[in-house]
């Protein structure tokens, strides 16, 4: 199953360390453990097997047609958690992931060719949409195909799906055949990819490869069959839609044509829930089964609560550069920005320790995260001195503005950012909050001078944040960094597999930080409590975890 994590931000704690008494003054003038086991054999079920949770972070759901998942890195900041968290409940795939993020199989066995260029998919009989409609492997033809149709508008269509045969040709209009997939017979399906790639398989545990209705489409049509979404078979999932409360809860009851080991539960109750700490309090009243994605502000809290727990996420916060607006253009006026910022500081007053400063744009437990790589550190010395090699007055240098989404970046982190800018560099950098959705379309119109992102895992591995969004060619290139030689690594490591590959990945992602493509800042943990009467549910390195429905249920307490 995917994982679901989210930014988090707090109010402006106290400096509490002695750190360039200039910069303090600045600052300060702005304004773990795992889920408790199940009870002894004498615990009962609770009497009422409905699970009641908050969608931390989220005032509606951003998708829920697979195809339209929104662009990875952009649109929402790395995978949606708060669309994935519904998305892996109504649907399911050739594949999942475990605890561990290691691939087994879900609706399929594989085999893979000599060339490891072929993957033939084996599907398990008796799979069916929540509406009885059987799945085969021609649903898997039309569903990969549909995805990548320019009447769909899919924005992850091309990243994910391109390594397919004859995926561009359908992606660019000139064919509407999917010549690299192909039902062999009814339960055996067919990949062709034009070139090896180890991270095939965690690819299809992204929602653009889980099966969609073609029945529900073809009645209601490719724009609208979503919103027809409650009471019908749109997924194979555990669960199907039974209630959409725009912009307040969702109720999700069992599919009764799951082919998997059925759900205890008789309900799952989730609630939309725009700020963390009102869920927290929520969540303290006695009004959800768990928390999740609490703020730093709450962690002295949250830590004393039962079932308290904390783990380090696949999550890279970071600032982003228009590289096509001054000053930004000038490389050394983004290390000037880089060398700025004391991270340590930002993660210690800002985030109450609940992430660890950023050296690198790979965080740890990711292949190719290099520990020792010490970036581009906190340096005043050299943050003037970049600056000062194109701007020798600073006070003529163009102005600049940092936007951000307001629900992702709290105003006092904005603030010390600011304040550490205009302490090092002497500039005075405008703030500006943007609301989250009108961000994001900023940002796919290359609108932003400098901005924020977060991004989350997709899958773990260094072309999933390095090839698909600082590569020239890459549609998430809102930065507009241009790279040959980067462009060339990455190609390289491609055409290759192993240690090989991640050196190669490794020399491309020093180039990036060096040219601030990205300016990383931390790499977040999520906390959440997962009280002990509550069981079958977990954190891994991307988020919250539920792995198997059936194993997920209350007890009484």
């Amino acid at each position: 199953m995917r994982n679901y994590s989210r930014h988090r931000y707090s109010v402006l704690a106290p400096v509490t360390f002695l750190l360039l008494s200039g910069l303090l003054a600045l600052l300060a003038s702005c304004g773990s453990s795992s889920t408790t086991a199940p009870a002894s054999g004498t615990a009962m079920l609770a009497p009422k097997p409905v699970l009641t949770i908050p969608n931390t972070g989220a005032h509606e759901l951003g998708f829920l047609d697979p195809a339209l998942e929104p662009d990875a890195n952009t649109m929402d900041q790395g995978p949606d958690p708060n669309s994935n968290l519904v998305i892996d409940m109504i649907y399911s795939g050739l594949v999942r992931t475990d605890q561990n993020l290691d691939i087994i199989p879900d609706q399929a066995t594989w085999d893979i060719s000599s060339d490891t260029k072929t993957y033939t998919f084996h599907l398990k009989t008796g799979i069916a949409f929540s509406d009885g409609t059987p799945v085969t492997a021609q649903t898997y033809v039309y569903t990969l195909t549909r995805t990548l149709l320019p009447a769909v508008k899919s924005p992850t269509a091309a990243m994910f799906e391109g390594i397919i045969v004859g995926a561009n040709e359908v992606n660019d209009g000139k064919s509407k055949t999917l010549s690299g997939v192909k039902a062999i017979d009814a339960y055996t399906l067919q990949i062709t990819l034009t070139h090896p790639t180890p991270y095939f398989l965690e690819l299809l545990t992204d929602p653009i490869y889980f099966p969609v209705n073609k029945k529900l489409i073809d009645q209601y049509g490719q724009a609208d069959w979503i919103n027809h979404a409650v009471a019908n078979g749109i997924g194979t999932g555990p669960f199907m839609l039974k209630e959409w409360d725009h912009n307040i809860k969702m109720i999700l009851v069992p599919n009764p044509q799951y082919y998997g080991a059925k759900t205890r539960l008789k309900e799952v109750d989730m609630i939309f829930v725009g700020d963390q700490g009102t869920a927290f309090k929520a969540y303290r009243a006695g009004q959800y089964n768990l928390d999740w994605n609490i703020a730093p502000a709450d962690l002295a809290a949250a830590a004393n609560l039962p079932g308290f727990t904390e783990q380090p996420l696949l999550q890279t916060d970071l600032l982003f550069f228009n590289d096509d607006m001054p000053p930004f253009d000038q490389v050394a006026v983004r290390q000037a920005f880089a060398y700025a910022i004391d991270k340590v500081l930002l993660t210690h007053t800002i985030l109450n320790g609940a992430a660890i400063a950023a050296s690198t744009i790979i965080p740890p437990g990711m292949p190719g995260y290099q520990a020792s790589y010490p970036g581009l550190p906190f340096d005043i010395v050299k943050a003037r001195t970049s600056l000062q090699s194109v701007y020798p007055d600073p006070s003529k240098m163009p102005q600049t503005t940092f936007s951000y989404p307001n629900s992702e970046v709290s105003q006092s982190e904005a603030a010390a950012l600011q304040a550490m800018w205009q302490a090092a560099l002497g500039v005075q950098v405008k703030l500006l909050p943007v609301e989250p959705n009108a961000y994001y379309d900023e940002v796919t119109r290359n609108e932003i001078q400098f901005g924020f992102k977060e991004w989350n895992a997709d899958f773990p591995d260094p072309f999933d944040l390095l090839a698909l969004n600082l590569l020239s060619s890459s549609p998430n290139n809102h930065g507009m960094w241009n790279n040959p030689t980067f462009d060339q690594l990455v190609s390289e490591a491609e055409q290759t597999t192993g240690d090989e590959r991640i050196a190669l990945y490794s020399q491309a992602e020093q180039i990036a930080i060096t040219e601030v493509a990205w300016l990383p800042l931390d790499h977040q943990s999520i906390a959440a409590i997962i009280p002990p009467w509550l069981h079958g549910v977990s954190l891994n390195s991307e988020g919250l975890y539920f792995g198997d429905w059936s194993g997920v249920y209350l007890l009484q307490h």
